[in-house]
């Protein structure tokens, strides 16, 4: 998709979802987490189970930590594919490219500004007013030269110290 082509929903501009292949990387990934943790977690619950039971140790003793390898095995594949489908092999650092890294992430630093935007909203900020903009007046700090400390623009003495401005 190109920079003029329409997005998801109908906007312009570059297309600001995960991909669908991402998404299942994403998905088998965790899956894939899910198994080994299950395999991993049956060593302990078939070794409670025959607890005290010496009959064929070996292979089974064999059988199980096999088991558990297996199983740990697939929970680091997993957490690798999950991560690389969650950013993308450029964002997860699998290839070194600063670009396609930023592209990568882009749904994920938008998402970042977003919840930063909601939570100023909900403290009641401003922020175009509080930089300037949206005719509000910039906020002009004096440093005093005594303890340098920041005072407002019309003040006449430190707020700090005393000393006159």
């Amino acid at each position: 998709m190109t920079q003029n082509e329409a997005g998801p929903g109908g906007d312009r501009g570059p297309r600001r979802d995960v991909s669908p292949e991402r998404q299942g990387a994403f998905y088998i990934g965790g899956a894939m987490m899910v198994v080994g943790f299950l395999s991993f977690f049956s060593v302990f619950v078939t070794g409670a189970m025959n607890f005290g039971d010496f009959t064929d140790f070996e292979s089974r003793t064999r059988g199980e930590a096999m088991r558990a390898v297996i199983g740990m095995g697939l929970i680091v594949v997993g957490a690798f594919v999950r991560n690389v489908g969650r950013a993308g092999a450029a964002g997860s650092g699998l290839v070194l490219d600063p670009r396609q890294a930023r592209k990568d992430l882009e749904p994920f630093s938008r998402q970042n500004g977003g919840m930063l935007k909601d939570a100023l909203d909900e403290a009641g900020v401003d922020l175009g007013k509080a930089l300037g903009g949206a005719g509000g007046k910039p906020v002009v700090m004096i440093r005093c030269r005594a303890c340098s400390k920041l005072n407002e623009e019309d003040s006449k003495f430190c707020q700090e110290c005393g000393a006159a401005i």
